[in-house]
This record gives C-alpha cells, structure tokens and sequence, in this order.
C-alpha cells in the first residue's frame, strides 16, 4: 500500500507505487473519471421525478365589477385547486426513458473508469520501461568504460592500434547523448502520469526496484470475442440509448392520446353558500396532430433508426479491434517469451566470450562492441515490447469489458 505525504506544498509517494495503489489513486483523484461518475449519478436520480406528476396549482379568484345587487350580497371570492394529469402510460414511458438513459450513461462511466485503467497502466509501464532502459543505458556506459580501460591496457603494450582506443571514447560520446535523450522522456512520462493522477507534474514518483512480473492472459483468445460481445462497455451503452430512443419514440406516438386538467373549486366569505363547489375536467385534443404529433413521431422514428445503426456499427468495430488487439497481445507475448529465454542469455554470453576473446587477442575491438551493442539492444528492446503488450493489453481490456489478464483491475 502507498500513503501520501505532504513535502513543500507538492505531494509525493512515500513508498514505491505498485500498479494496484495506482489505480486506487486515479480512480479516487482523477477529475475526468469523478464528473462522469457524477453525471451517471445524476440521471439515476431523476428517474423517480419521470413517474410522478406535476405539481398542482392553486388559486384564489375575487370577482369585479359587480352589479350594486350583488355587492350588497358581499364580494364573491372562492379559492381553487387544478392538477394536470398525463395520460396514464405516459409516465411508464418516461419514466423507462430515463432509466434507460440512466443505464446508458452507466455503462459510458464503466467504459470511461477501464479507458482511465487503460491510460493510467500504460503510462505506468511506460514510465517503468523507460526507467529501466535508462538504468541499461547508464549500466552500458560502465561496460563502455571497463572496455575503454582493456583497450587503453592493451594499446600501452602495443597489442591493439591507436583507431581501438578512438573507437571507444566515440561510443562513450554516443551513449552520453542516448542518456540524456532518455532522461528528458522519462521526464515527460512522469509529468503525464502525474497529469493523470491529478497531482502536480512536478511531483516525484518512485517505481519499485525489483523486476515487475511480466503481465499473463488469463483467458484463451478463441473465448476472447465471445466475452466482447457479452460484455462490451461500448456495446452496453448503446444498447441502453437505443432502448431509450424507443421509449422516447413510444412517447410520441403517445402524443395522440389526451391528457387531463382536473379542477376543483369553492366560494367563501360570509356570504358563500355552504355546500357550493364546482369540479371540473379538461381534456387535450391533438387537432393539430398533423404538424405537431406526426412530425414529432417522425423526429423520434429518426432518431431510433440512427441510434440503432450506431450500435450495429459499435458492434463490427468492437469485433475488429477485438480481433486486431488479441492478435497483437498474442505475438507480443509469444516474443517477450524468446526474449526472456533466449535473446537475453544469449547475447549476455556471446559479450561475457567476446570480452575474454578480446582481452586474449583472438577477436578485434569491432567485434566485442558488436556483442556490447547486441547485448543491451536485446535489452532495451526488450523493455519496449513489453510496455507495447501492456499497451495492446489493457487496450483489449476495454473494448472487451472484463479483465483477461494478471493485471489488477483496481477498486474505487
């Protein structure tokens, strides 16, 4: 677990931040993640008002300009009280409307929480990748410099030419450039990360220092699409705006059924009858049902026949980028697996050969650079491909809804 601690008004990690308290972190801070949380929220809470009426009106009514009969009969004044009912279906109506809405923008928020997982892990990995290859980069520039010391050795007793000794000052040069090209990304890695945490830029972050195991699917890729199309937060959200496109569209149609004033009034004052009231009902007559409710139908007929077709289309492009994204995830996993049981061993044998070849005369300086260049190029490379499949990982995470792999999931 990590805790926040407060140092010169920025605040930093205490303790090295795992993927897991990473999560804990952006879901907790980041705004973006907060405001759709917040308008999900918002529109569950208005379903209750889609099923409930009106507010009722009140009136008071004082009649004027009285003949003088009826003002020696005192004023005549009655209170009133009307209440406008919509036809009785109407409500079920909007009121499936909105909880349809309400899932929509429920399921947008879980599609948002795993698009902020995504970024938050891949930044993480990111970072952590470019940590270690400037660790190799630096490592590389002791090895450069233990080579240029054999070299220098061996030229003061004229066993290797002047051009040897040149040759490894030029490559120190290069791997000083590579070094501070690296620092100057691993910088901005860390003010993104940081952006993505909600904390200022400038704010440290330390990464574990043991190796980070590299991230297992779960789930055999044959069961992959299957799990999509269930499970799809894309396809979730908007199957749920279809099904609030057709409620609105059941609502127009409703537009031709009539609604109802109910109205309810008595007299008082001291000289209003005793028992007098009056009730009265008004009902809605869509006489104008040619400009208003038909063109009303046609606008909401419209608009679920759009919204229906966009979820078609989600569906195609959830399967493509399902297919796209297990392919990669599978070929960077099967080539991380040969650089950790193969590249890597051999080329840290084939330099640990060329160095002792080399100290022994029996191979030139080219060829023990070749093997320093190949051991830590299989290194690096290695490290890119892993934040590449992090990448392609977590990406193939949200499109299909669950998780499929070893990578924590995260609880707000």
């Amino acid at each position: 677990m990590f805790f926040l601690m407060t140092f010169c008004g920025s605040i930093a990690f205490a303790e090295a931040l795992m993927p897991v308290d990473l999560l804990k972190s952006v879901y907790a801070n980041n705004p973006e993640l907060a405001s759709s949380r917040a308008r999900a929220q918002s529109e569950k809470e208005a379903i209750s008002s889609k099923y409930s009426l009106s507010n009722p009106r009140v009136g008071i009514m004082r009649e004027s300009k009285m003949t003088a009969e009826q003002r020696a009969m005192g004023d005549m004044k009655s209170w009133s009280v009307s209440q406008e009912i919509l036809f009785p279906t109407k409500y079920f109506s909007m009121g499936s409307m909105q909880s349809s809405k309400a899932e929509a923008l429920k399921e947008e928020f879980l599609d948002k929480k795993l698009e902020i997982r995504q970024k938050a892990l891949s930044l993480y990995y990111d970072y952590y990748s470019a940590d270690k290859i400037s660790s190799l980069l630096e490592a590389q520039r002791e090895t450069l410099r233990e080579i240029a010391r054999i070299v220098e050795s061996r030229r003061a007793t004229g066993a290797v030419p002047q051009q040897d000794e040149m040759k490894a000052h030029v490559e120190q040069t290069k791997i000083e450039n590579e070094i501070l090209l690296q620092s100057q990304e691993l910088e901005g890695m860390r003010s993104s990360l940081n952006a993505l945490l909600n904390r200022d830029v400038e704010s440290a972050l330390q990464l574990p220092k043991e190796e980070l195991k590299t991230p297992k699917v779960t789930i055999s890729v044959s069961k992959i699409k299957e799990l999509a199309q269930k499970n799809s937060k894309m396809i979730s959200a908007q199957s749920a705006w279809l099904s609030e496109a057709e409620s609105s569209r059941s609502i127009a149609k409703q537009g031709y059924l009539p609604d109802f004033m109910l109205n309810y009034r008595k007299p008082f004052g001291t000289n209003a009858p005793t028992n007098a009231y009056a009730f009265g009902i008004e009902m809605t007559v869509p006489i104008w049902f040619l400009v208003k409710q038909s063109s009303e139908v046609s606008q909401a007929s419209a608009k679920s026949f759009e919204v229906e077709k966009r979820l078609e289309s989600t569906k195609r492009q959830v399967d493509s980028e399902t297919k796209n994204l297990s392919t990669k995830v599978e070929t960077l996993a099967k080539l991380l697996k040969i650089y950790e049981s193969a590249l890597i061993p051999q080329s840290t044998s084939a330099l640990n050969s060329s160095r002792a070849a080399y100290s022994a005369g029996r191979v030139g300086f080219q060829e023990l650079l070749d093997a320093e260049r190949s051991l830590y190029s299989v290194r690096i490379d290695y490290y890119k491909n892993l934040a590449r499949f992090v990448d392609a990982l977590t990406a193939l995470e949200r499109t299909v809804g669950v998780s499929v792999s070893d990578l924590p999931i995260g609880e707000e």
